[in-house]
């Protein structure tokens, strides 16, 4: 029995020293509110929730908290694409604009189509330029159109594009004739059982939704205006071409179990959403792959990262807009996944990293990782 209290009194130390680093490096970031997760072998090992959700009112962020992960959101709207890939729906080397309904080529190399696989390795030699709205898709990048496109042969140059990903939502909606969110939903979010979408006014508890913070705690918009924003849940794919760059909403567990499912070979509690030579394909390297001779840091909307573990190639994604951080990051072959996700924080980068996301995985890795 002593020996028992012994280890048990040994474990909750333990477990306290990385609660006390964890909310070291969230107090160092001025974070606002946010969670970090651990999941190992297929078992979520840690759980800490940090601050608020809304800092005014003095409620906590818990389990149910949902968070918009910016970019990250690229990554899931990147596993439907390949759940259509899989059905031949799509062909991830085919020219889009079979898919768009007018011709989208770089009017630099119009005789090069622009693919899928380009588009997912943010090598389709579109611009960086994102935010763009109110005009439609053909009017930014049909062929009478040049200012957002780089005079570089498409394929041939990695440059990261926001609306080069946000096509991926027009193609979904061209395909499936379907409104995003509602495709997104029924192909990934309700046979995992997530309450999970593109905008917020879409999730059914209403009451987790974050308020979104400045890096300096100040609050920057409400979550009941997040709630009031317009959402047209009509198909519109010559319009929709912002929705898949960074508009996802969803709880820092089920973000986690994203990344469990890639790190399992497309399986999640019994359910396969994916097959495991696709989520291969999304992590692997793409250089000499279709038309693509770039060298990317991305596989399929799967960031490739050798920076994270020493000797271990890491994939998954970041986002980051304003002081919001958010990361998921899988490492299969010792089965770890990580996730962190804030509301606000004094956001800033570390080779390619969010500093906060650095320094987090670290300690996680240090604790629970390494074997």
């Amino acid at each position: 029995m002593l020996a028992f209290l012994l280890l048990f009194s040994a474990a909750a130390a333990e477990s306290e020293d990385v609660d006390t680093q964890a909310e070291k490096i969230f107090r160092a970031h001025k974070t606002t509110g946010g969670t970090v997760l651990v999941a190992k072998d297929g078992e979520i090992v840690y759980r800490m929730n940090y601050g608020f959700m809304n800092k005014k009112q003095q409620i906590p962020v818990d389990d149910s908290t949902h968070f918009r992960v910016a970019s990250v959101t690229k990554m899931v709207s990147a596993m439907y694409v390949m759940q259509l890939a899989e059905q031949s729906l799509v062909d991830l080397d085919a020219d889009v604009s079979d898919y768009l309904g007018f011709s989208m080529r770089n009017p630099h190399y119009k005789d090069t189509p622009i693919t899928l696989r380009m588009l997912m390795t943010h090598t389709a030699s579109i611009s960086r330029k994102s935010g763009i709205r109110g005009r439609t898709l053909e009017s930014l990048l049909g062929t009478k159109s040049a200012s957002l496109y780089l005079d570089a042969m498409p394929g041939r140059k990695y440059v990261y594009s926001n609306l080069g990903a946000g096509i991926m939502g027009s193609i979904i909606e061209s395909v499936t004739g379907k409104n995003i969110n509602d495709a997104v939903t029924e192909g990934i979010f309700q046979p995992l059982q997530m309450d999970a979408a593109y905008h917020p006014s879409l999730i059914q508890d209403q009451d987790s939704i974050t308020n979104v913070y400045d890096n300096n705690c100040t609050l920057k918009t409400a979550a009941q205006k997040l709630i009031e924003e317009e959402w047209d849940d009509g198909v519109d794919p010559a319009h929709h071409y912002n929705i898949t760059v960074g508009s996802l909403w969803i709880t820092g567990e089920d973000l986690l179990r994203i990344g469990m499912l890639m790190c399992n070979g497309g399986t999640l509690d019994g359910v396969r959403l994916l097959q495991e030579d696709t989520v291969a394909e999304m992590m692997a390297d793409q250089q000499g792959k279709g038309s693509i001779t770039a060298d990317t840091p991305y596989g399929l909307c799967v960031n490739r990262n050798d920076t994270l573990i020493e000797d271990r190639m890491v994939y998954g994604h970041q986002g980051i807009s304003g002081a919001i951080a958010a990361n998921v990051y899988y490492e299969p072959e010792s089965r770890f996944v990580f996730v962190l996700i804030t509301n606000g924080c004094k956001n800033g980068m570390n080779n390619r990293v969010c500093a906060i996301s650095r320094k987090m995985f670290t300690l996680m890795w240090e604790n629970f990782g390494e074997e």
